[in-house]
């Protein structure tokens, strides 16, 4: 068998503990075909990235990629204020894809406390946890795969095909951190793919990500900053204004506003 390129392998490898949590080194050898060494090295790399976390005999995942049931209590209140915000930015009658995630769920909350709004959207979405909260609230649409469980979503090639046979006026899409040069990252090969896929096929692309995201780097960058229309957060720490609005790009802060949940007129996004 022909030991996989080192992108690849680190991509495996993350995969991998998407799926268990932890990996030892032993077992990257046997499954990936690669000495120890390499198997030791490929986790460094990831480590110095931030994605992972040595422990004794391999590696886990790194707090930021903790699964869905552990970050679901991370700052709560900031997504639950920008998800107020990027509701206001929809406009009755659109295709909205709403991505996976925590973020994404308050969003859907959001969305269910203004009817009016949301029974004339078309809602398409891979999130199991978005789909949860707006059954029966919408024309609701879920592209089908193989359950990622870290954000209760569904990814692979089903799911991707899927995406790609709509068109959408807004894609509320979310990320694992924000970095200045490197843009908007995901801990996820297969995921960072798909949001691409579907920025493709959007008139727009709203990122929803709260302050905390931003000054990271995770393993996959899947759009620049300037790819995206608008940046809604909780708040805005002022390098991260300064670059989203050098880029182009409309930011949305909801403590700034005075933002608490849908309702308050904002500039929408067409």
């Amino acid at each position: 068998m022909t030991a996989p390129l080192a992108e690849e392998r680190l991509s495996r490898i993350l995969d991998l503990l998407a799926r268990q949590g932890t990996v030892r080194t032993v077992a990257l050898t046997e499954h990936l075909g690669i000495s120890g060494a390499t198997a030791r090295r490929d986790l460094d790399v990831l480590a110095r990235r931030g994605l992972v976390r040595k422990v004794h005999g391999g590696a886990a995942l790194a707090s930021q990629d903790q699964h869905y049931r552990d970050r679901q209590h991370r700052e709560q209140g900031g997504k639950a204020q920008l998800a107020g915000a990027a509701v206001d930015l929809l406009r009755p009658g659109q295709t909205v894809y709403i991505d996976a995630g925590t973020t994404a769920r308050h969003v859907a909350q959001a969305l269910r406390q203004v009817p009016a709004l949301t029974r004339t959207l078309r809602v398409v979405t891979h999130g199991l946890d978005v789909a949860y909260e707006l059954n029966g609230e919408c024309p609701l649409y879920v592209v089908g795969g193989e359950v990622y469980g870290s954000t209760y979503s569904l990814t692979g090639p089903d799911a991707l095909a899927a995406a790609e046979r709509y068109s959408y006026d807004v894609f509320l899409v979310g990320c694992t951190s924000i970095d200045p040069e490197r843009g908007l990252t995901n801990s996820n090969l297969v995921e960072a793919q798909q949001k691409t896929a579907i920025m493709r096929r959007a008139r727009r692309s709203v990122l929803i990500a709260d302050h905390s995201k931003w000054g990271h780097a995770g393993f996959a960058t899947f759009a620049a900053l300037e790819d995206v229309a608008a940046w809604v957060t909780d708040h805005a720490p002022a390098a991260a204004k300064a670059a989203f609005e050098a880029a182009g790009v409309q930011v949305v802060d909801a403590a700034r506003a005075g933002q608490t949940g849908p309702g308050s007129a904002r500039d929408d996004v067409r």
